[in-house]
C-alpha cells in the first residue's frame, strides 16, 4: 500500500528525541497469503518496534522485513565493486563529453579505479553507472507477509523512530514597573526522519518515559534546516489541547499539521498571558571557616532572579514543559531589550518558576572575616603556634565573625537575598538581622535603600 495520507496519520513526538507514528493504510481485498510492500516510512525507524494489524477484517501477520539498502553514492559504488562503470571526461575548450570505461577496485577511504591501463584514486570525473540498482531503494521499504480474509479493507501500522524531537521556548516581556511579565510559549518541532510527517494529529509529550535500548536505528538522514512558520503572537493561533496520560502530559496541536523532511516548525503553546512576577537579587557566599582570611575580598555582584507562580495560567491549568525562558525589558523608547535567559525544568500547575537573568551592575556585596578563633575541648583558644606544633589535635570548634556590606547604586530600593553556605555542624550565635536556616545555608532577605548601603554582621560557631 502507498504511504498513508496525512488524514490517516497520527505523529507523537517525545522530548527524548524520538517519536511514534500511527497510520492507517487501505488494502485491496484479496483472500489468502501475500506479500505487501509498504513505502514511505521513516529512514530512522526502530525495526523492532514495527507493528502491523488489520483494520476492519481478519488479517494475520507472519513476518515483517525492513530493507535498509538505501540508495547513496557510496552504496552504489559498493554495488559495482569489481565491475565496470563510466568516467565522464569533459574537453576543456569544446566542452565535449567523452565516457571512458573504468573498473571499481576499492571504495575504502576514497575511490580507487583501474582505467586505461593505470590505477587512479579520487574522482577523475563524473561517474555513470549501468541502469541496475539491484536491491537499493531511495527510501526504506517494509515488506509484510500476511494472510487476509476476503473482508479485509485496510491495516494499521505503528512504529517508533529516531529523528523526531521538540523543545519549548518561552518569551517573558517584563513590564516597565517590573511587577508582571507577558509570557508566551512556543514548541519547536524538528523532523530529521528523512520523510515528510504530515499528520491529521500532531501530539507533543512532556515528561520522561523510560526506553530499553535495543537494535540501533538506521543512520541519521541528511538534515536541512528550514523554519516553517514565522513567530507571531501566540494568541492568534488555536492553542494545543492538553491531556494528562499516566506520568506524562500530551499536547495535541489544533488541526492537521504539515512537517516536511528536514523541517523545523514552531507552533504556539501558551499565551500571551499576564503573570505577576517578583525580582530578587541573590548573593551566594561560601565563607572560609577553617582558617583566617587576610585582607579584603573583592566585592561581588548578586544574581538577578525573576520568579512567578504557575497558577492556572490558562483555564484548567497548564504545566510548563521544560525549556528556555528568554526575558526582555522595555525601555523608555518602547523597544524590548534582551535581559537574559535561563533553562527551567518541567513545572506542574501550581509550581514556582525561577529564572536567573544575569548579575546586577549597580549592586555590590562585600564580605569580610572580622574574627577567627580555634577552640579546644575546654573552650580555650588554640593559638597559631600551638596549632602548628601539635598539628591541631585539640581543636573541636571554630568561632568566627563576618561583616557583609551591600551597596545599592540604584535610585530605587533593592531587595537582596544573602545566602551563606556553611560547612559542617554550625550555629549562628549572633546576628544583626534575624536569619533563617535552610539546609546548609543561613539566609537573610534585606532591603537596601536607593543610593545607600546596608551592613549585616553575624557570628557563627562551627564544630569540627
Amino acid at each position: 500500500p502507498a504511504p498513508a495520507p496525512a488524514s490517516d496519520r497520527v505523529v507523537t513526538v517525545f522530548t527524548g528525541g524520538f517519536g511514534q507514528v500511527w497510520e492507517r493504510r487501505p488494502l485491496t481485498p484479496q483472500a489468502g497469503p501475500r506479500d505487501l510492500v509498504l513505502d514511505g516510512i521513516s529512514h530512522r525507524t526502530l525495526a523492532e518496534s514495527l507493528r502491523l494489524a488489520g483494520d476492519g477484517g481478519d488479517i494475520a501477520v507472519q513476518s515483517l522485513s525492513l530493507s535498509r539498502n538505501l540508495l547513496t553514492p557510496r552504496a552504489l559504488l559498493e554495488r559495482f565493486l569489481g565491475k565496470e562503470v563510466g568516467v565522464v571526461k569533459v574537453h576543456p575548450t569544446t566542452g565535449e563529453e567523452k565516457i571512458e570505461k573504468a573498473t571499481v577496485l576499492s571504495v575504502q577511504n576514497g575511490v580507487v579505479l583501474r582505467m586505461g591501463g593505470r590505477i587512479e584514486t579520487g574522482m577523475p570525473g563524473r561517474l555513470v553507472f549501468p541502469d541496475d540498482l539491484g536491491g537499493l531503494s531511495a527510501r526504506p521499504v517494509l515488506t509484510a507477509r500476511i494472510t487476509a480474509g476476503a473482508a479485509a479493507r485496510g491495516l494499521t501500522l505503528t512504529y517508533l523512530t529516531e529523528g523526531l524531537s521538540w523543545a519549548t521556548d518561552y518569551t517573558a516581556v517584563v513590564a516597565p514597573d517590573g511587577g508582571r511579565v507577558s509570557l508566551t510559549g512556543w514548541a519547536s518541532v524538528q523532523n530529521d526522519t528523512g520523510v515528510a510527517m504530515d499528520a491529521a494529529r500532531l501530539r507533543l509529550v512532556a515528561g520522561e518515559v523510560n526506553r530499553a535500548m535495543g537494535t540501533q536505528p538506521m543512520a541519521k538522514a541528511p538534515r536541512t534546516m528550514m523554519m516553517a512558520e514565522a513567530r507571531g503572537a501566540a494568541a492568534d493561533a488555536a492553542l494545543p489541547v492538553r491531556e494528562a496520560q499516566g506520568a506524562v502530559h500530551v499536547y495535541t496541536l489544533a488541526g492537521a499539521q504539515t512537517l516536511a523532511a528536514g523541517e523545523r516548525k514552531q507552533v504556539a503553546l501558551l499565551g500571551p498571558v499576564e503573570v505577576p512576577v517578583s525580582e530578587t537579587l541573590l548573593s551566594l557566599g561560601h565563607p572560609q571557616v577553617f582558617g583566617p582570611v587576610p585582607g579584603d575580598q573583592a566585592p561581588d555582584h548578586p544574581q538577578v532572579r525573576l520568579s512567578f507562580d504557575n497558577k492556572s495560567l490558562v483555564a484548567g491549568g497548564l504545566p510548563l514543559p521544560r525549556g528556555v525562558v528568554r526575558a526582555y525589558r522595555t525601555g523608555a523608547d518602547g523597544q524590548p531589550l534582551f535581559a537574559g535567559s535561563d533553562r527551567i525544568s518541567d513545572t506542574p500547575d501550581g509550581g514556582r518558576v525561577v529564572v536567573t537573568l544575569g548579575r546586577a551592575f549597580d549592586v555590590t556585596v562585600k564580605r569580610e572575616q572580622t574574627a577567627f578563633k580555634r577552640l579546644d575541648a575546654q573552650g580555650r583558644n588554640v593559638d597559631f603556634s600551638m596549632f602548628l606544633q601539635t598539628n591541631d589535635p585539640g581543636t573541636i570548634a571554630y568561632n568566627l565573625a563576618f561583616k557583609i556590606t551591600v551597596t545599592n547604586g540604584r535610585a530605587k530600593p533593592a531587595r537582596v537575598r544573602i545566602a551563606e553556605v556553611l560547612p559542617g555542624d554550625w550555629t549562628i550565635t549572633e546576628n544583626s538581622l534575624v536569619h533563617e536556616r535552610s539546609g546548609d545555608r543561613a539566609r537573610w532577605l534585606v532591603e537596601v535603600p536607593g543610593k545607600g548601603e546596608l551592613v549585616l554582621t553575624y557570628k557563627v560557631r562551627v564544630l569540627r
